[in-house]
């Protein structure tokens, strides 16, 4: 953990894109009154630079002990600590208040997880999530410009990178299905404003919010029974390419690949 004497409380919503991130941005920003962008991107720098220190280290391992160089007088942990608090000044600057939130719906940005709780010691995680074939098929609505194979991927990689940080944060963290805010919007509601130690009024404004903007869904309001796979109207191809990248994760959540949505 950070040593610095930061007292700011990030809010940091994560998730595949299209998993009910934005709504939930929307309702933290418009309901509780949290400031905070639109969108964030800036904070997976972390994972970028992070890990390309790790790389460089990790090749220059065969002059680490030769102090001769001056790479071996360098402390790795220390030197990353300059970094994290370098870009955490930056995102504080940003923000008035010391609680505020950042929606940055990418894989790479829960991959920055171990190092945005050394940043923020006080962060909250807010990990959307959605069945596979229904961000699949809003995915493909929504971003036809990219391939099939690939937004199967996206939603894979972020899915499996959530189970293996999740641990890390599991007392300052919570998961809301995208599903469950159209159906159950004032549980849900309720839900994040007991993980936020929110006012009543503010749970009331969020749960108005998804009562009427409604995550952005494919097909209008969310019903009991779901689509299955066979019923998606992909190609046999796209439906191979979902079960051979998407399948296993899937059931690791406990989807189906069936209309009941659930296994």
């Amino acid at each position: 953990m950070n040593s610095n004497n930061n007292n700011s409380q990030p809010i940091f919503i994560i998730g595949a894109a299209r998993s009910g991130t934005s709504v939930i941005t929307s309702a933290l920003k418009n309901g509780a009154r949290i400031e905070g962008f639109n969108e964030g991107h800036f904070l997976t720098l972390f994972h970028i630079i992070l890990n390309g220190i790790d790389r460089y280290f990790e090749s220059r391992h065969q002059l680490i002990d030769d102090k001769r160089h001056m790479i071996a007088n360098i402390n790795k942990t220390e030197f990353e600590e300059i970094i994290i608090n370098d870009i955490r000044k930056v995102a504080d600057s940003l923000h008035k208040e010391k609680l505020w939130v950042d929606k940055t719906p990418d894989p790479k940005m829960i991959k920055c997880v171990p190092h945005l709780i050394r940043a923020w010691p006080n962060a909250k995680f807010i990990f959307a999530k959605r069945r596979g074939i229904e961000n699949l098929a809003s995915r493909v609505k929504k971003f036809p410009h990219v391939s099939f194979d690939r937004h199967c991927l996206i939603w894979k990689d972020c899915m499996e990178s959530w189970l293996k940080v999740k641990d890390l944060v599991k007392d300052c963290a919570i998961e809301i299905e995208q599903r469950e805010i159209s159906l159950n919007p004032q549980e849900i509601s309720a839900k994040l404003g007991e993980f936020l130690s929110l006012e009543q009024n503010k749970i009331n404004r969020i749960s108005k919010i998804f009562s009427t903007e409604r995550p952005q869904n494919t097909g209008g309001k969310e019903q009991e029974l779901s689509i299955s796979l066979s019923e998606t109207g992909w190609t046999n191809t796209e439906i191979e390419s979902f079960k051979n990248h998407c399948s296993d994760i899937n059931r690791k959540y406990g989807y189906s690949e069936s209309a009941s949505y659930y296994l």
